[in-house]
């Protein structure tokens, strides 16, 4: 049987929630049936390029299309052209970039355009173009789809139509484990007694780490022995870095860069503090209450993903509110806590059997009969 070829669009240079998604998609989906391919179009490496490349994926680079729009055009239509895509599949958090949706639309090419995100800086270019893009782009000739309600109704508006297509989490991966938790304290010199607040995000204005610092700060007058650990990279870290020597909590505070070890640090790590801005479907909060961390997240963040032991506090409420809602604790066995994930069906298989599904139904071709 012919494998139905789909190209990715969205991965960028850095590490963010869509370049996991798509990692996590790529090691799980069927690769007998589906070939996923790249499309590289920033003029960088992309992430997890060997990664990709040792599943048996393809890239395909392209001009950039800020630094040459037109080229960036060409080489699409001659991709698509070579290539014969069933399936161009745009993975967003914003609709600034819909290049290659319009030209896979014009050249017959079925188009899955996924909402990753909720929102966006205001007055920010991504902000603007995608109220602009909303207007110009031919919704109605694509799948709409979204990781959940609130993704789907920012970017393509509280009237349209689109299809809940949540993220998955490798639960038998991110569940706890003891075994994890002291190498990864051993490797990155913290005690066994030690409380450790965990954060996973890059540093930019969404993952809103100037509150949490602060959240954190006046935690310590609670638990002055804690330790804070930040995953991540971002333009916003040496910020960061600064407001953290400030406060003279440095001694509190472990910037561990971005690492390929999330699950050992979730397992090494207490709780987990998220305030973010805007989310559409954090994965990292669903690893981590696959791990069983005790979660303090904004009430920006969709109901659908907080369940027994996550806690959403507004973003309207004071320091002192968010550092007592901190001093929770996980209720139950932390090392079952990923079982209630695959009942939610967040797990990656579920996740990956209904974007399959999808795939065929955009192909219009029954599983079953293919």
């Amino acid at each position: 049987m012919k494998k139905l070829k789909i190209l990715q669009v969205g991965i960028d240079s850095h590490l963010g929630g869509i370049e996991t998604y798509l990692l996590n998609v790529a090691r799980h989906i069927d690769r007998d049936v589906f070939q996923m391919d790249f499309l590289s179009y920033h003029g960088e490496t992309p992430c997890f390029l060997n990664d990709l490349l040792e599943l048996g994926c393809g890239f395909r680079f392209i001009r950039s299309r800020r630094q040459n729009p037109i080229g960036n055009i060409v080489d699409l239509r001659r991709l698509y052209a070579a290539e014969n895509y069933d399936i161009v599949q745009c993975n967003a958090n914003s609709m600034s970039y819909v290049t290659p949706a319009i030209e896979a639309v014009k050249m017959g090419i079925g188009v899955l355009f996924l909402s990753h995100n909720a929102g966006a800086s205001a007055g920010s270019s991504s902000s603007i173009l995608n109220c602009i893009n909303r207007i110009r782009f031919p919704l109605d000739k694509v799948v709409l789809a979204a990781v959940s309600d609130i993704a789907g109704k920012w970017m393509f508006g509280e009237s349209r139509t689109f299809i809940i297509q949540n993220n998955g989490v490798d639960t038998k991966k991110y569940g706890f484990s003891s075994q994890k938790r002291c190498a990864a304290r051993l490797e990155m010199g913290i005690s066994t007694d030690r409380e450790v607040i965990l954060h996973v995000g890059a540093f930019r204005t969404q993952k809103n780490h100037g509150f949490l610092i602060d959240v954190f700060n006046e935690y310590l007058t609670h638990s002055p022995s804690a330790l804070l650990l930040l995953v991540g990279e971002g333009e916003l870290k040496d910020e960061i870095v600064g407001k953290v020597n400030a406060l003279g909590i440095q001694g509190n505070v472990m910037f561990a860069g971005l690492r390929n070890d999330v699950d050992c640090v979730m397992s090494a790590s207490d709780k987990f503090l998220f305030p973010s801005l805007y989310e559409g479907f954090p994965i990292s909060l669903i690893e981590a209450e696959a791990n069983g961390l005790f979660c303090v997240v904004s009430d920006a963040i969709t109901e659908e993903v907080c369940f027994d032991n996550c806690m959403r506090i507004s973003l309207d409420s004071s320091v002192d509110v968010w550092s007592n809602a901190l001093k929770g604790n996980y209720i139950g066995d932390r090392g079952d806590a990923f079982r209630r994930i695959d009942h939610e069906g967040l797990g990656i298989d579920a996740a990956v059997g209904r974007l399959e599904e999808l795939y065929w139904k955009i192909k219009g071709v029954a599983k079953e009969g293919a």
